[in-house]
């Protein structure tokens, strides 16, 4: 079985440095040890994925340059691609601020095949989930049948972003709109884990993962539903560099998900979320 990393950034120098040097995590660098963390090549990046027997890993790039003037990362993301094709998926991030040019570029790289998805950061940006501002990728994404991955956390120490961006409330309207769109909401919608769930319960084409959110409270919650009325609807993200790709595999195996649960998480579910894509990388 080949294992499916859904949220994966390499612990490159370059891609480090698009979050130390992005002031949104000034805070988060400050108060945890994230700016001592080893870095390696993108060769050794590729060999450690092998080695835990991961197959395909969606790398997603961030914009959110209009909020807190940081590069997109997209660059990064067609380096990856480029260095090993038969490895990363390239997902773009999306700047909805940035109006027609954001959309005119993500349509222009879906057709040209260089992003295989979208990615939004609606905390970040500063932006709900459900503004119209990102109806036209929406739309775009429902032509070209590619996914979209919503960032969905806490962000802790994150003085300025706000929750409410990502509610289920905003999760719950666009799926409504957009039922032909598949949606993956990273790190589980936390804090609002219950809720997060009932959406997915309502509405087939949302998906997640609980990357990041598992070890906090309610992250039980993630656990019970993916044993169980969620089981076809979970998908490993190990959230690398945050989380160690290899610490994030061990996790899986000490979370008590039965076996099915388990092999659904890390392969068969994210082929349903993605698999058309992967045909066509």
């Amino acid at each position: 079985m080949n294992i499916i990393d859904c949220r994966y950034r390499p612990n490159t120098p370059e891609w480090m440095a698009t979050f130390t040097r992005n002031p949104v995590y000034a805070e988060y660098v400050k108060l945890t040890d994230f700016d001592r963390k080893p870095t390696q090549s993108l060769a050794a990046c590729a060999a450690q994925l092998g080695s835990l027997g991961i197959g395909k890993a969606l790398v997603s790039g961030r914009d959110i340059e209009s909020t807190y003037a940081s590069p997109s990362s997209n660059g990064l993301v067609d380096a990856c691609v480029a260095a090993f094709p038969d490895l990363f998926i390239g997902i773009y991030g999306y700047d909805p601020h940035k109006g027609m040019q954001a959309y005119k570029a993500m349509r222009q790289a879906f057709a040209e095949g260089r992003s295989l998805g979208a990615s939004i950061e609606p905390a970040m940006a500063h932006c709900a989930l459900d503004d119209a501002r990102y109806y036209p990728l929406y739309a775009l994404c429902c032509d070209h049948d590619l996914p979209l991955l919503v960032t969905a956390g806490l962000s802790p120490h994150m003085p300025g972003v706000l929750l409410s961006p990502t509610s289920p409330a905003a999760l719950d309207k666009v799926a409504t709109d957009f039922p032909g769109l598949r949606i993956l909401v990273s790190h589980g919608g936390y804090p609002w884990a219950g809720e997060t769930i009932a959406v997915c319960l309502r509405h087939r084409n949302v998906y997640l993962d609980f990357s990041s959110s598992i070890n906090k409270p309610g992250g039980e919650l993630y656990v019970k539903a993916a044993n169980d009325c969620l089981a076809d609807r979970f998908v490993f993200s190990s959230a690398n560099p945050f989380v160690d790709v290899d610490k994030a595999l061990e996790q899986i195996g000490r979370l008590g998900l039965s076996d099915e649960a388990r092999d659904n998480m890390l392969h068969k579910n994210a082929l349903h979320l993605i698999g058309h894509v992967l045909q066509n990388a």
